[in-house]
């Protein structure tokens, strides 16, 4: 029971609360506090007092709705950003499913291992199972440090992108780790 519990944990971290961060909410497909949003393949960035930021697959920037010229280099990191955001979505769904099919899996185990009286396999089987899940979360954690790092970069190199650049803090990345191992 305890692999069931962990797995559970470990699946309503990836949407959970971390201090005032929501690192990702499925629900609404927005991670960091609705801070990016996917919709439409678009990736909107929201902050505060700032106009939207939107980026396309093309690496194309517009904020406030007016297209923002960008070199090749910073479009190459705009795709990268784009591209990791579609793959914090992707491995968010694994991960769900993963968790689903555990759950599924775990009832089986705790009724067959009553049935046999052998209690000790429901948390091995469980446990060995949950390993899926946390491998499947702790993607979406190098997918969000990988924006982190495209987004320090642009932050850099392309000044109209400064008031987005701290939509993902080091703490997200941090909390988003600990969160899946646990």
């Amino acid at each position: 029971m305890i692999g069931l519990l962990a797995m559970t944990a470990l699946i309503a971290g990836c949407g959970k609360e971390s201090g005032s961060t929501n690192v990702i909410s499925f629900r609404s497909g927005s991670m960091v506090n609705g801070g990016i949003t996917l919709r439409n393949d678009e990736v909107t960035l929201h902050v505060q007092s700032t106009p939207d930021a939107v980026i396309n697959a093309a690496g194309d920037l517009s904020i406030d709705q007016r297209s923002t010229t960008v070199s090749a280099a910073q479009r190459a990191l705009l795709q990268d950003y784009y591209h990791n955001v579609l793959a914090v979505n992707e491995h968010g769904i694994l991960t769900g499913k993963a968790g689903a099919a555990i759950a599924g899996q775990a009832i089986k185990s705790v009724v067959k291992g009553i049935a046999s009286g052998d209690t000790d396999s429901i948390d091995k089987d469980i446990n060995a199972k949950s390993r899926k899940v946390t491998q499947e979360a702790l993607k979406i954690c190098r997918d969000l440090a990988n924006i982190k790092t495209a987004q320090d970069s642009l932050a850099v190199q392309l000044a109209a992108f400064k008031p987005y650049a701290g939509i993902i803090k080091a703490d997200n990345l941090t909390d988003c780790t600990s969160d899946s191992k646990n």
